[in-house]
């Protein structure tokens, strides 16, 4: 057996026996738990900034893309987000032992379908320190042991705020292994994690799309798998041209790094050529690169062609590919060919459009007017999200924590024995 083993074996035992030391918690309990960890990181703010600045430092030396650095970077705001995020987490309903049906038979027997935790969660991630609090927070309010394992890339912020958890547990004089966290960076950690089946009861991969394959390939425990988000704004005919701008804009540029920024553009063919090249060039002023199919090269001389690959490509950059469509039909038929089941948006004032578009698009999301950029756990009310589950089993969307639970049955009797 080799140290990388052993050393996975000893957390999936810890993670496992910490369990029963969580089912202990009450609600309130847990609330306590998140409040404490925000006012350590407030106290703590400028160890973690100066640990994220030997990341950024890594990053740059080893030419790692400007996208992966600006998911990876921490600054005053994002801290003060993360705080308030851990806290808004602390205020939610509590989310286990809800009763999500109840009924009687005629023996008597009576039964109710209460929500518990999922019990152990390894959550492999890359490039998001904030991920490192916000998947804690998370299984934290929702009852569940985690086992964090972040990228090398951000190991160093990483381990900065797992020790603002630690202390924070350990102020409260809790187990510390209710959140448990790899320190090593070296992958066979990860290969390790994923076939902990005795120990661990969901994997959920976050990152780039390789990794969640190669995961979801390898492991032996279930997976909730995260893809890549090939998100689509469609553009309607009759929809009022500043509004689409300032979606758009929205949508491609806010953050183009994350997985909800659009990465196609699908235009009404009725759409007059001006407003398609005002929307167009007031991206390209901003620095995104279009490309375009065969009409869109005709009426905008800067796109470049849109190839095949471009339209299955999550960019994560300052590129949009465009494409004139004939309607609604057209559009979702692209989108339905090559969306990763993410995100999608339709700008529109029809309402039988979006009757259709919300009926035939087959994606987690579907925004009627809106940015996809709204794609996100904290705006669907969820405090946060572990990510954006593309699965259809058991979750779709924002994973938050309401969504780490599953159920159990109460049955309950009046000394009844069932009949030969």
């Amino acid at each position: 057996m080799t140290n990388i083993k052993d050393k996975m074996i000893l957390i999936g035992k810890m993670a496992k026996e910490a369990t029963e030391d969580m089912r202990k918690l009450s609600s309130e309990d847990r609330s306590r738990i998140l409040m404490n960890i925000s006012e350590f990181i407030k106290v703590n703010h400028l160890k973690i900034l100066e640990a994220n600045q030997k990341d950024i430092e890594y990053a740059k030396s080893k030419n790692l893309s400007i996208p992966l650095i600006n998911r990876l970077i921490l600054d005053q705001k994002k801290v003060d987000a993360l705080v308030n995020t851990v806290e808004s987490i602390a205020q939610l309903q509590d989310p286990l032992g809800q009763v999500l049906d109840d009924w009687s038979q005629p023996n008597g027997l009576s039964f109710k379908k209460v929500t518990v935790p999922l019990g152990v969660i390894g959550i492999i991630y890359e490039s998001r320190p904030n991920v490192t609090v916000d998947a804690a927070a998370l299984c934290l309010r929702s009852g569940n042991i985690p086992i964090l394992r972040g990228g090398k890339e951000c190991i160093h912020s990483n381990i900065a705020l797992y020790q603002c958890i630690q202390d924070a547990l350990s102020d409260l004089g809790l187990n510390k292994n209710l959140v448990c966290f790899i320190d090593e960076v070296d992958r066979e950690f990860v290969q390790e994690l994923i076939q902990l089946d005795e120990y661990v009861d969901l994997i959920i991969p976050r990152g780039g799309l390789s990794l969640i394959q190669s995961i979801s390939k390898n492991s032996t425990i279930p997976t909730l798998k995260h893809l890549n988000g090939i998100c689509h704004t469609y553009w309607d005919k009759g929809y009022n041209k500043e509004f689409a701008e300032k979606i758009i804009m929205n949508a491609k540029l806010r953050r183009p790094e994350i997985c909800g920024a659009t990465e196609t553009l699908l235009v009404h063919e009725e759409i007059d050529s001006i407003s398609i090249i005002n929307v167009l060039q007031a991206l390209t002023d901003q620095g995104c690169a279009i490309k375009g199919d065969q009409k869109i090269q005709d009426i905008f001389s800067s796109a470049t062609e849109a190839t095949e690959e471009d339209w299955a490509t999550e960019y994560l950059d300052k590129i949009l590919s465009v494409k004139i469509v004939k309607d609604v039909t057209e559009a979702t038929k692209h989108i339905n060919k090559y969306s990763s089941g993410h995100t999608e948006s339709c700008l529109t004032n029809s309402s039988q459009t979006i009757k259709y578009f919300f009926q035939q698009c087959d994606s987690a999301i579907l925004l009627h007017n809106a940015s996809t950029q709204f794609a996100d756990g904290g705006e669907f009310g969820f405090g946060a999200e572990i990510g954006i589950s593309t699965d259809k089993l058991h979750v779709r969307g924002p994973v938050g924590a309401q969504h780490l639970t599953t159920f159990k049955y109460l049955v309950t009797g009046d000394n009844q024995v069932r009949p030969k």
